[in-house]
């Protein structure tokens, strides 16, 4: 009979950081935190610090590959700002265009492409050995570990909701995008404020070089 893995258990996932080191550029304005491999760029007294989130939910090992950046806004004005969905977007050194994927369309390629899933609120395995052939596909012989446990749920509490920041509050959260950075040298994450066109220039610009 076959093993059943613990319903907490979820899905495989390859963690990007574990090969690939994606390093902040630095850019006028900008301060660079080398422990956390951030940029923090001020202007009109709005805060947007950003990094890629190789320690925390990277890439999946699954229909094609999702990335997440790490963002926090810090509403230093005395008004409101707001900051939505197509706020942002991805330029890779190609100069082809990213948009973010909402936490719903995230889930949909968790749920749809890992094996034998559990039903929701829980993904993962239903046997042992399907976890431990799928464990062995990503073993590199890295001290690192090479899955992350995520509940569905997480996708959506921990992405960014920044619609509206009240003054001297922040906003913190993850952004998705579905791109393989290991197909990349650089890329650069765009900023832009609720509403503005993505003819105009971005309010806030953060490259990265991207290196194995």
């Amino acid at each position: 009979m076959r093993t059943l893995v613990l319903p907490f258990l979820c899905a495989t996932l390859f963690l990007t950081g574990c090969s690939l080191k994606v390093v902040p550029q630095q850019v006028p304005q900008g301060v660079i935190n080398p422990v956390d491999n951030s940029q923090t760029i001020t202007k009109d007294g709005i805060a947007v610090k950003v990094a890629n989130s190789d320690r925390e939910m990277v890439s999946y090992n699954l229909d094609g590959t999702v990335t997440a950046f790490d963002v926090s806004i810090h509403n230093q004005t005395d008004r409101e700002v707001g900051f939505s969905t197509d706020s942002f977007l991805l330029l890779d050194d190609q100069n082809r265009q990213h948009f973010p994927l909402t936490p719903e369309r995230v889930k949909e390629i968790v749920s749809r492409d890992s094996y034998y899933l559990i039903p929701y609120p829980y993904v993962g395995f239903y046997y042992l050995e399907d976890y431990e052939r799928t464990s062995a596909y990503t073993d590199t012989g890295s001290q690192l570990p090479y899955y992350y446990e995520v509940y569905p749920q997480d996708i959506y509490t921990r992405a960014l909701n920044a619609e509206t920041v009240i003054p001297g509050a922040k906003a913190e959260g993850l952004v998705y995008f579905r791109v393989d950075l290991a197909g990349t040298k650089e890329v650069k994450l765009l900023v832009f404020r609720k509403g503005a066109s993505k003819s105009s220039p971005p309010d806030f610009t953060f490259p990265f070089a991207v290196s194995k």
